[in-house]
């Protein structure tokens, strides 16, 4: 699992289960909004570069469990994620669930690139400055929940907020995060886990 789309799906779940605490204190009526059924999709991501596309190549090959240039539809969101995107697991398994609809099983290349292409802006690996940024906005973003202060979380709150939450992770995932990571009293410096991934 790349672990900088991890951070970046706890960073996002941590505010939305925060945001969901404090909504709850509001009134049904401040609750009730209406969304949009016209909201325009994505932006189209800009054609890699030749580079780019041999990288992503060698990427997909790694995910080739058979040799025979397709990746399994199971592996399509890992894939993905490898790239440099960062699909939900709703997203991902909308496209799953098409594919094996028509009985599709294996997908090759051209088709996982098509499916990236469609995912929106192109995501770039961030700069050192952008990096310290994401690092804080990250750690600020598990604060929230550390009401002693203290830089520690408990292992199982954790998990919690990455499992609960809308785009939650799953608990295979969890556990490769927090693998190594968990002190004796249950608890884990979630400073350390943040600025390990945001820098691994």
């Amino acid at each position: 699992m790349d672990l900088f789309p991890a951070c970046s799906k706890m960073f996002k779940t941590a505010k939305q289960c925060y945001t969901s605490s404090i909504h709850s204190l509001s009134t049904k009526a401040d609750s009730k909004r209406q969304k949009s059924t016209n909201r325009p999709g994505p932006p189209a991501r800009p054609k890699p570069k030749r580079s780019h596309i041999l990288e992503m190549h060698d990427v997909f090959l790694k995910h080739d469990s058979r040799g025979d240039n397709k990746i399994a539809t199971s592996a399509l969101g890992d894939c993905l994620r490898a790239m440099g995107a960062n699909p939900s697991e709703q997203v991902v398994k909308k496209h799953i669930c098409l594919l094996e609809a028509g009985t599709i099983r294996r997908i090759s290349f051209d088709e996982v690139m098509t499916i990236y292409s469609s995912l929106g802006k192109s995501v770039t690996k961030p700069s050192a400055p952008r990096k310290r940024t994401q690092e804080l906005e990250f750690t600020s973003s598990l604060r929230l929940y550390d009401v002693d202060n203290s830089g520690f979380l408990p292992a199982a709150r954790i998990r919690r907020i990455l499992t609960c939450c809308e785009d939650c992770m799953s608990e295979a995932e969890v556990n490769e995060l927090l693998e190594g990571r968990i002190d004796a009293h249950g608890m884990v410096n979630y400073g350390e886990l943040i600025h390990d991934i945001v820098n691994g």
